[in-house]
């Protein structure tokens, strides 16, 4: 129990600072998971080969500015005593992790939606100016004794920073929609086939992702340049404090962390370097790509359409308190890229010595699409796009369905739909009904169910492989009702059941003598198929596998092979269904994606079809109306690109 006494008329805070060390331990598990999340966005950057180290993991959104916020704890304490030299340090370290995480995470306004960009930013202002504050406030009271001149650097630092992701901000939001508007039209007015559109449509959302765009914006590669100010400045601090700590103890005892101090310290520094050296790889990636004349201001000036309509840039040049921080940040920017020049000049070229030969090799195949005028960071990054679709085509064409689904609808390839048209006549006598990813899994349990041979296992296995497929046609072209969007769950639920005949015979309540002689007598397969929904409860499963198997009992089957023939052909027709929209469904995926998803959608489109490949022989492919697409694959199966230059 907490103790509330006076002692003498005076209150006793005896045990006010005993949970204090706790707290510090908090701050540090904050940081390290700063610090292991970046460290993830830095690692799969070099194993996905973007250089420019896309932030997925730690993005600006509202868990990163909670854990910033708990980071920031000691900086912002305003009352608690810090006596000794490493008790000082932490409030720099804390302000200076502020600093790097603000510039590492930068690119990630590349990934969210306007309201949602301003939001993020207008949060973080309020986590930045209160920092500010509170150590303006603790230089002038004195709780801040040592490092005072790098807390006015960091303060300096941090409002640059805050600057910056306001000119970012709003210079992404007007490009990402002029982007994608272009790639749609793109797409839709193209020639040629729907994979040779979309190989287009991936270089042009590679090319001009939103996090590439932020990353070459001045405003981006300015915030390197700070965070290596601000790196530059903790290190010869914590130098001066670990190498001369004899000298710098101003004064005697410890402050309320105790021992939690030093992991505090420890934490931010790491997490500090990990993500310095993030942000710095990415700002030399890039300078490492670009042409001499491109430093400094030149580099600026090539955003001048979108900075000339940006309000603080326009405002800024009426008001001369208004434009002083603007233009001083990009002079730092220009000042620190004369230093650097040199040592980026040399860099390039060790750099382009050892890597070149090997890029230019990795995408031979595609080298037509890298024009003689488009050269420097663009011509790299259009490099790097076309590896890298390359690599995804390949990887998807080897996850292509197997030999067996392309026997299965080469099999029923002329029969056109017939069964599942009498099965639709048949089942709208009571309502609508049109075949689901369920209608497909429970197809799969009855063919199990009716054989004990690998009929029922071959099928499960074709579901499997085009299921993918399946639902993404489902997903775009049927989700028009809760009913649709629940069979698929219940789908999905289906799969993940028990599919041995074994078990689905004790699930549909069939004996092991009934078992048996559904192998040789089609009348007893007929009356099990009869009894099977009657073993499950009244829902979307039982009504849909009553429909199916009333169905197929209805039919005239005199031997259990034309069952099995029935099943399959039934299984094949909703396979055919499936597999017929895919078009319309990339289509309506491509044209309907916001902003931040079109890249994604690119991709995934592209995944699919290089998916269905070996099936396009097969399938009669139904196109959007409206569009010149004549075909799905056959007219770009050699692998070729078609030019940019005509686009």
């Amino acid at each position: 129990m907490a103790r509330h006494e006076c002692v003498n008329g005076t209150l006793d805070d005896s045990g006010y600072s005993s949970p204090v060390p706790i707290i510090g331990v908090y701050i540090a598990i904050a940081t390290s998971v700063c610090f292991f999340s970046i460290l993830f966005d830095v690692v799969s950057g070099f194993r996905n080969r973007k250089r420019w180290l896309p932030c997925r993991f730690f993005s600006l959104n509202s868990v990163t500015l909670t854990l910033l916020a708990i980071a920031a704890k000691i900086p912002v304490d305003l009352t608690t005593k810090m006596p000794s030299a490493h008790d000082q340090l932490s409030k720099l370290t804390g302000t200076a992790l502020i600093c790097i995480c603000m510039g590492f995470m930068m690119p990630s306004l590349g990934i969210n939606r306007g309201s949602e960009n301003w939001s993020n930013v207008l949060a973080l202002s309020i986590l930045v100016v209160t920092v500010v504050v509170n150590i303006s406030i603790q230089l002038y009271t004195g709780v801040i004794i040592l490092f005072r001149a790098e807390h006015i650097i960091m303060l300096c630092c941090l409002m640059q920073l805050l600057l910056a992701y306001f000119a970012a901000t709003y210079d992404i939001n007007s490009q990402k929609g002029i982007t994608v508007d272009l790639n749609k039209d793109r797409f839709k007015k193209g020639e040629g086939s729907m994979l040779q559109r979309l190989k287009l449509c991936y270089l042009h959302a590679y090319h001009s992702n939103p996090q590439i765009e932020i990353c070459k914006d001045v405003d981006s590669a300015s915030t390197s340049v700070i965070c290596l100010v601000s790196s530059v400045v903790l290190l010869q601090a914590a130098v001066r404090c670990f190498m001369k700590k004899n000298l710098m103890f101003p004064c005697n005892g410890l402050s309320d962390y105790e021992w939690s101090t030093w992991i505090i310290v420890g934490t931010q520094i790491a997490t500090i370097l990990i993500g310095s050296i993030g942000t710095c790889f990415r700002f030399f990636t890039l300078v490492h790509h670009m042409k001499a004349e491109s430093f400094g201001l030149t580099w600026a000036d090539q955003n001048r359409i979108v900075i000339s309509k940006n309000p603080l840039l326009t405002m800024s040049s009426k008001d001369a308190f208004v434009g002083l921080p603007i233009y001083l940040l990009y002079f730092v920017f220009f000042c620190v890229n004369v230093l650097i020049a040199f040592t980026c000049i040399v860099v390039s070229a060790i750099w382009k010595i050892c890597s070149e030969e090997r890029n230019m090799d990795e995408i031979e195949e595609f080298s037509h699409l890298i024009h003689e005028g488009e050269q420097g960071l663009e011509g790299w990054i259009l490099r790097n796009c076309v590896a890298d679709m390359k690599r995804w085509m390949e990887l998807n064409k080897n996850d292509s369905p197997n030999h067996d689904t392309k026997q299965l609808l080469s099999k029923y390839s002329s029969l056109d739909g017939t069964l599942l048209a009498n099965l639709k006549d048949f089942a709208n006598a009571n309502k609508a009904y049109e075949a689901s990813s369920l209608s497909m899994v429970l197809l799969t349990k009855i063919a199990t169910v009716c054989s004990d041979s690998a009929f029922g296992a071959s099928l499960t296995t074709v579901f499997s492989e085009t299921y993918e497929v399946i639902h993404f046609v489902e997903r775009k072209m049927r989700f028009t009702s809760f009913e649709n969007k629940r069979k698929y769950v219940l789908a999905k639920a289906a799969m993940e059941e028990p599919s041995s005949r074994d078990d689905l015979l004790k699930v549909f309540n069939i004996s092991d003598t009934e078992a048996s002689q559904m192998n040789v007598d089609i009348h007893q397969v007929i009356d099990v198929l009869g009894r099977m929904k009657d073993a499950l409860p009244a829902d979307l499963v039982q009504e849909e596998l009553g429909i199916i198997t009333d169905f197929i009992r209805r039919r005239d089957h005199r031997s259990i092979q034309e069952l099995h023939d029935c099943i399959e052909h039934l299984f094949v027709d909703m396979l055919n269904e499936f597999l017929t929209q895919l078009p319309n469904a990339i289509y309506k995926e491509i044209t309907e994606s916001s902003p931040e998803d079109y890249e994604k959608a690119i991709r995934f489109s592209l995944k699919l079809l290089c998916k269905v490949e070996s099936l396009e022989a097969f399938v009669h492919w139904s196109y959007p109306i409206g569009t010149n697409i004549t075909d799905l694959i056959t007219s770009c199966s050699n692998g070729e690109l078609i030019d940019t230059t005509q686009v």
